[in-house]
């Protein structure tokens, strides 16, 4: 979807004048080859990040005036605090909110549509439900899955209000109206935001390959009963991704807390605290069911949800009565906000030490004009090569397929052929080639199962035993230098942060 894009774009605008006025043409390849160098792409991934991070800044304020609004007068600025401090405390939220990701970006407008929405309940104010679908549109214009927090969880929220208080049904007439105002509204600037309007067509094939093919080669969990059921457990259980398990005693510490303060205030009140819970739910059916994947950015709808009622949990924990009971209760809470203060600085810290700037050091140093560097992988796993020498990306898809890195030359080849290439080294991530070497690794378990394109990496005859060749040292070649993170455990957060890289120089041994 193009919404964050969009902001981007509009952003970053001068930058694209900029190299347009370089390229000498306003033709789209020539303009494409002219912005994907550094200077260019340095500012706009700088713009995108700094986009991503204020918006993340917002979504923290958004979870706090959510716990606020569901909380009664005397402790609101408590549990607001309490409800953002716990967001922030999220380490994978902290990492989405170091990148250019659209994770962040949708769950911000995504969190002002549960606010609004909120609030159309908890005011008694149907008329809000207008904005709530102006920023539900945003939030699904921006990355599709938004759609699962809402699908359910809308329908859910304003049926609970219905069943638990006795003004929607008086004024029925009134509320069905806003809820089909807001869904036109909704679906008429979705219908702009995502190209309906302008590319039918396009939009047409999109929704086809969404409904379709577009996860399913990474789904891990299998087309059945227990893989459902596993799905929507996981999406749960995957707390253990963002916080230490230990953490959860304050969210389920928060949760009766929370409805019992909403019992006591009002119908209305215990109404719009069921919201955070029906739009969790309703993402983990919607998306993680249907697409069965539950990993860390895919649960973030959930945790942020959660940090609404870990808010309640320790100002209840931090407030208990005068004594040893209250003192208690606070050096509980801190004890387990410092262990996800730990594991947050473990991101920082492995973005920081991150083994792929030691690799480009070891390459700039040795690596001299006329020698050759061979490399593998999609650009997520690979360093920055040194300006000198060749380098050269050897896959057997499609170059034209992969994503562009200026510097590189591109070569579509069996990789067994490295005789005849004779690159003086070859680099390689161990996130990228483990699937290549150990096969162990890639069985299936009840209920989960191999992403599809992992299978199809470790039954490519070519790949598997050229990379075990070279790590067996068949080849000739030999492991001249390893980063990875020794000082500290790194974080296993993402699949391409802190991995260990080796890179191997020719040697003329048989």
């Amino acid at each position: 979807p193009p919404l964050q894009l969009a902001i981007v774009g509009v952003l970053t605008l001068p930058v694209t004048l900029l190299a347009a006025v370089n390229a000498g043409t306003t033709e789209v390849p020539a303009v494409i080859q002219e912005i994907v160098k550094p200077p260019y792409m340095t500012a706009i991934t700088l713009t995108a990040r700094a986009v991503t991070w204020l918006m993340s800044l917002g979504i923290v304020a958004v979870i706090a005036v959510l716990a606020g609004d569901l909380s009664s007068r005397e402790r609101r600025r408590s549990v607001m605090a309490f409800a953002a401090l716990f967001a922030t405390l999220n380490w994978s939220f902290s990492y989405y909110s170091h990148t250019s990701n659209l994770d962040v970006p949708y769950l911000f407008w995504a969190c002002l549509a549960v606010l609004w929405l909120e609030r159309a309940i908890a005011r008694n104010e149907p008329r809000r439900l207008r904005l709530f679908a102006v920023f539900a549109a945003m939030a699904v214009g921006t990355k599709d899955q938004a759609y699962a927090m809402f699908l359910l969880g809308a329908p859910a929220a304003l049926v609970t209000w219905a069943v638990l208080d006795a003004w929607p049904r008086r004024n029925a007439r009134a509320v069905l109206r806003e809820i089909a105002i807001a869904v036109a509204i909704g679906a008429g600037l979705l219908a702009v935001i995502d190209g309906a309007v302008f590319n039918p067509s396009g939009f047409r094939k999109r929704v086809e390959f969404l409904t379709g093919p577009a996860s399913k080669d990474f789904e891990i969990l299998s087309r059945d009963t227990h893989g459902r059921l596993l799905a929507f457990a996981d999406s749960f259980l995957y707390f253990r991704r963002h916080y230490p398990p230990i953490v959860a005693v304050l969210v389920l510490a928060g949760l009766p807390v929370a409805f019992a303060r909403a019992r006591r205030a009002s119908r209305v009140v215990l109404a719009a605290t069921i919201v955070p819970v029906c739009v969790a739910i309703s993402f983990s059916i919607c998306f993680n069911v249907a697409a069965l994947r539950a990993e860390e950015r895919f649960t973030l709808p959930q945790m942020l949800m959660a940090a609404v009622f870990a808010g309640f949990g320790i100002d209840a924990l931090w407030n208990l009565r005068e004594g040893a009971p209250r003192w208690a209760g606070r050096i509980a809470c801190s004890g387990l906000l410092l262990l996800a203060l730990v594991e947050c600085a473990r991101v920082d810290a492995t973005l920081l030490a991150e083994p792929r700037y030691d690799t480009e050091a070891f390459l700039a140093a040795n690596a001299g004009p006329a020698d050759t560097i061979e490399t593998h992988g999609l650009n997520v796993y690979l360093p920055r090569f040194p300006s000198g020498p060749r380098v050269v990306r050897v896959g057997k898809n499609d170059p034209k397929r992969r994503g562009i890195l200026p510097g590189v030359e591109e070569v579509q080849a069996p990789l067994a052929d490295i005789e005849e290439r004779r690159p003086r080294f070859v680099v390689v991530n161990e996130c990228y080639v483990w699937r290549f070497l150990e096969r162990s690794a890639l069985e299936s378990q009840t209920g989960r199962v191999v992403p599809a394109s992992q299978r199809a990496d470790a039954a490519d005859p070519d790949a598997t035993s050229f990379f075990r060749g070279l790590f067996r040292g068949d080849l000739r070649y030999r492991l001249v230098h390893e980063a990875r993170i020794r000082s500290f455990e790194r974080s296993w957060l993402h699949s391409s942060l802190g991995c260990p890289m080796f890179t191997f120089e020719r040697t003329e041994a048989p």
